[in-house]
């Protein structure tokens, strides 16, 4: 009895040390047949089953990173979404590497999705873990003023971050484009890649700066963007409206200035420098609101030729402003958006 017991335990523990190695045989037979496999579909088909079977394993994280390559490449977004959503229950042991490359990819597909949530989400978390994430910074920054909080304390708070953002984004893109270009890249298609970050991130910073009425830091920016690319409707809409407020605002200081005037020719004794000081006031308004008006007209003109959501919203405020002008009539009107089309190449 004795040596059957003796014998059973000697069992136990050969047992004990032969399951794990043999969980271990099947994991590394099977991240063999995967990692040898050519067709795309069938190694996405093996990848599945081993993070599945293999959770915890030594391998699971590569395997991880080689599943969402695949996804990235067959373009399934959902998949991919889906899988950077399960890392920590399937993966809790991910570290910092892992959770970038993660996020980061998750980034991709939910930007070629349009699901502003999950960018937000994923760019967020990207940035915990890698808080100098160039593609973290960007996307942050250029999807914050998309879905902004209904209140205004909320909005202010938001704006601000996308500002913080695409501070430190546009630091970025300098250190990053310092750097030598990939080799997969001709110069021109690294500088094109450079300009697109400008003028996205330069083109937030603005608008916060819109929302904020700063308007003179606001048309720097945007003029900015257009220096580099004059074809950007969006940046015409906001200067045409950066215009038009301005001129409102000069109307306003115009009647002000008018009852000023008037008021100071019905006293006695009349103040005649005073008068003669509001009157000047007064011409040089006037001159200000023309000259306003009218090029907030020519902004909200090129943002309708160029066409797209950004000539759709200027379309309504370019024709009240034209009628203001011109006697509450639209004539010439199609005729000068035909002439800026002309002046863009559009």
């Amino acid at each position: 009895m004795k040596r059957t017991g003796y014998l059973g335990l000697c069992l136990v523990l050969i047992l004990a040390i032969a399951v794990p190695a043999m969980a271990q045989l099947a994991a590394d037979n099977a991240y063999r047949d995967l990692y040898n496999e050519k067709d795309v579909a069938k190694k996405t088909e093996l990848s599945e089953k081993f993070l599945n079977d293999f959770k915890g394993n030594q391998y699971w994280g590569p395997v991880f990173q080689t599943v969402l390559n695949l996804y990235l490449q067959t373009q399934n977004w959902p998949k991919l979404m889906d899988a950077v959503d399960k890392l920590p229950a399937n993966f809790p042991a991910a570290d910092a590497k892992l959770k970038t490359v993660a996020y980061d990819r998750g980034l991709t597909a939910a930007q070629q999705a349009g699901n502003v949530d999950k960018i937000l989400d994923y760019g967020n978390k990207l940035l915990a873990v890698d808080p100098t994430s160039l593609n973290g910074q960007f996307m942050v920054a250029t999807t914050i003023p998309l879905k902004l909080p209904a209140d205004d304390a909320g909005k202010r708070a938001a704006m601000d971050k996308a500002l913080d953002l695409s501070t430190k984004a546009l630091a970025t893109v300098q250190q990053t484009f310092s750097q030598p270009k990939p080799a997969n890249l001709t110069d021109a298609q690294w500088k094109a890649i450079k300009t697109e970050y400008e003028d996205q991130l330069h083109s937030t910073v603005a608008l916060v700066y819109f929302n904020r009425s700063d308007f003179p830091k606001a048309t720097e920016e945007y003029q900015t963007v257009l220096k580099s690319n004059p074809k950007d409707g969006p940046a015409h809409f906001y200067m045409g409206m950066i215009y038009r407020s301005q001129s409102a605002t000069a109307s306003k200081e115009y009647q002000t200035t008018v009852d000023a005037e008037n008021n100071a020719k019905r006293a006695q004794p009349v103040d005649q420098p005073l008068v003669d000081e509001l009157a000047a006031k007064r011409q040089g308004l006037e001159g200000e609101i023309r000259e306003k008006r009218d090029k907030a007209i020519e902004e909200l003109a090129i943002a309708v030729a160029i066409g797209g959501p950004a000539g759709q919203q200027a379309r309504p405020v370019l024709e009240a402003l034209y009628k203001s002008k011109n006697n509450e009539s639209l004539e010439g009107l199609d005729q000068l958006i035909s002439q800026k089309k002309g002046q863009i190449g559009q």
